[in-house]
C-alpha cells in the first residue's frame, strides 16, 4: 500500500474518529514534531532579519519583558 492510499485511509478514519481518539492522534503527531525539524521559510527568515537589524539600530524601542508580561497581565 502506498503512502498516497494510506493517507486517503489516516484521513477517512480520523473524519470518523471519536475524540479520544483524536487527541491520541493529536499526542502523537505533537510528541513526533520536534523543534530542530521545523525550519523557517526564507520569506520569514527574512522578515525576522529585517525585525532584528531594525532592533539593533534602536535598541531603546520596545520594550522590556516586565514590561510586557505587566500589560499582558492587566489585559486578563
Amino acid at each position: 500500500m502506498g503512502a498516497a492510499q494510506i493517507r486517503e485511509l489516516l484521513h477517512d478514519y480520523i473524519n470518523k474518529a471519536d475524540e479520544r481518539f483524536i487527541n491520541l492522534m493529536y499526542a502523537m503527531v505533537q510528541a513526533d514534531m520536534q523543534e530542530d525539524d521545523y525550519e523557517l521559510s526564507a520569506s520569514h527568515k527574512k522578515i525576522l532579519d529585517k525585525r532584528i537589524a531594525s532592533h539593533k539600530a534602536n535598541t531603546s524601542s520596545g520594550s522590556s519583558w516586565d514590561e510586557v508580561k505587566s500589560r499582558v497581565k492587566e489585559q486578563l
